[in-house]
């Protein structure tokens, strides 16, 4: 099976899971780089002894091409100066490849003992920024900012102040297609155009050897999901079927119920089941940039995303990557 040419162009940046010391902390931003995939998001994690951007600026100094950013940052342990002042210093350093993606904070909030950010002061933050990195800093190449959105209160946030909306919604159309909705009421209630918001969706990836391993591998991700009711994904899937209003946990499901929440929420199976579903829900929503998280069952990160890239390469040749080495 072949998606070209209408899987062509496009656009996928992969989240760094590692935390490897600093001198080998970039190998991961260069492996993506190599594979062909767009751009690498760092976590923000100071709790583990590494800031996300000397990483991000280290890795800058050994890629190229990709885009690099924070996956995701927050204006509390930083403030939204600061986060400007960061992301003109990062645009600095790879010009035309860094990016800004803001929300609540969860790890590095709780690492300075703060308090999660609201949804208007992740909106009024993202103002700043933008602001100040377009009047004081001027960076060499654009530093958009976006927004990491599952509510429909930060959904509609990043349509009113930001760049772009890097929206953790799942991979059902129906949630989608809710989940952006809310993004152009945003901007339309703004004043702006909605289609000047830029879209990334996000994109979990669970594969392992078998079908069955990999939907197991998911389940938890997915009920985790369907259990917090602020965001879409639980809103929509709970509307849309009475029997997962109560449910919390696998065992109050059937087999086909399970099945059915984890292929709303993620991308599961074999490698080879994995990329034709990728292309299948690139093709379906007409989106062209998600931010993949991919895992594959025990195995390593690197191992991930090279049997990803492989999947994808084999269904779509060159007009789904970039050539790697």
């Amino acid at each position: 099976m072949s998606y070209s040419p209408t899987a062509s162009h496009l656009r996928i940046d992969v989240n760094d899971p590692t935390n490897a010391p600093l001198d080998e902390s970039s190998r991961f931003a260069e492996r993506v780089e190599e594979l062909g995939f767009a751009g690498v998001g760092m976590p923000d994690h100071p709790h583990t002894g590494r800031d996300v951007f000397v990483r991000l600026a280290l890795a800058a100094q050994r890629t190229s091409r990709v885009t690099l950013f924070p996956s995701v940052t927050n204006p509390v342990s930083r403030g939204p100066r600061m986060l400007a002042t960061l992301g003109a210093t990062l645009g600095e350093l790879a010009p035309g490849r860094a990016r800004l993606v803001v929300s609540s904070g969860k790890a590095a909030v709780a690492y300075v003992d703060g308090e999660r950010a609201t949804v208007s002061q992740v909106a009024g933050a993202v103002e700043t920024v933008r602001e100040t990195l377009a009047a004081r800093f001027a960076p060499v190449g654009p530093v958009p900012v976006y927004v990491n959105a599952s509510s429909p209160r930060m959904l509609s946030a990043a349509g009113a102040a930001a760049d772009g909306v890097y929206a953790m919604v799942g991979v059902d159309a129906d949630v989608v297609a809710t989940a952006m909705a809310y993004v152009a009421a945003g901007a339309r209630d703004a004043g702006r155009d909605p289609d000047s918001v830029a879209v990334a969706l996000g994109l979990p990836v669970f594969m392992a050897e078998s079908t069955a391993e990999a939907y197991e591998s998911a389940a938890e991700y997915a009920l985790i999901n369907l259990s917090t009711r602020s965001r879409v994904f639980s809103r929509v899937l709970r509307e849309r079927t009475s029997a997962l209003e109560g449910v919390s946990q696998a065992s109050e499901l059937s087999s086909a119920q399970l099945h059915s929440v984890v292929d709303a929420m993620v991308i599961a199976g074999t490698p080879q089941e994995a990329a034709a579903k990728a292309l299948s829900f690139a093709e379906s929503t007409k989106r062209r940039h998600f931010i993949a998280r991919v895992e594959f069952a025990d195995e390593d990160a690197f191992r991930a995303i090279e049997v990803f890239s492989a999947g994808l390469r084999a269904l779509g040749g060159e007009g789904v990557l970039l050539p790697g080495d």
